[in-house]
C-alpha cells in the first residue's frame, strides 16, 4: 500500500491578517483525480484504507514566511484512528501516521495546528477510510 502525502500550502500573509485559515490554506494529496475530494480547500477528504500511512507537510506560498505543523487533535486522534508523529529533521520535518481502524470504515474529522510565523491557527480536514 502506498503512502499518501498531504501538502498544506499556506498563504501566511492572508492567514495572519485574517487570523483565519479558511480562505488562506490549500490542501492537496497524492490520491490524484477521483481519489480524494475537496482538494485545494481547507476541507480536504483524504480517502485511505486501514493500515495505510499518511504523511503531512506544510509550506508557505511565500518563502519569507515560516510555516510548520505544530500538532494534531480531533476525532481521528482521540479515537486512535491515526495518531501522527513528527518525523524528519529541522530542514525537512513532516508528520506521519498509520490508519488503524481494525477493519472499520468511516469518515473522521481531525484538526491540524499550524505555526505561522510563531502564531498558531488550526484547520479541520477529514480522512475517509474505505
Amino acid at each position: 500500500m502506498k503512502t499518501i502525502n498531504v501538502l498544506i500550502v499556506v498563504d501566511a500573509l492572508g492567514a495572519l491578517a485574517a487570523q483565519d485559515l479558511m480562505n488562506n490554506v490549500y490542501l492537496i494529496d497524492t490520491n490524484k483525480y477521483l481519489g480524494s475530494w475537496q482538494e485545494g480547500t481547507v476541507k480536504l477528504h483524504t480517502v485511505c484504507q486501514d493500515g495505510q500511512l499518511i504523511a503531512w507537510r506544510a509550506a508557505p506560498v511565500s518563502p519569507s514566511n515560516d510555516v510548520s505543523i505544530a500538532g494534531f487533535s480531533g476525532q481521528m486522534v482521540t479515537s486512535r484512528i491515526c495518531v501522527p508523529t513528527k518525523r524528519g529533521d529541522a530542514g525537512d520535518s513532516y508528520w506521519e501516521g498509520r490508519i488503524e481502524t481494525k477493519g472499520g470504515y468511516g469518515q473522521y474529522l481531525y484538526t491540524v495546528e499550524l505555526s505561522i510565523d510563531g502564531r498558531v491557527l488550526s484547520l479541520s480536514p477529514y480522512v475517509k477510510v474505505v
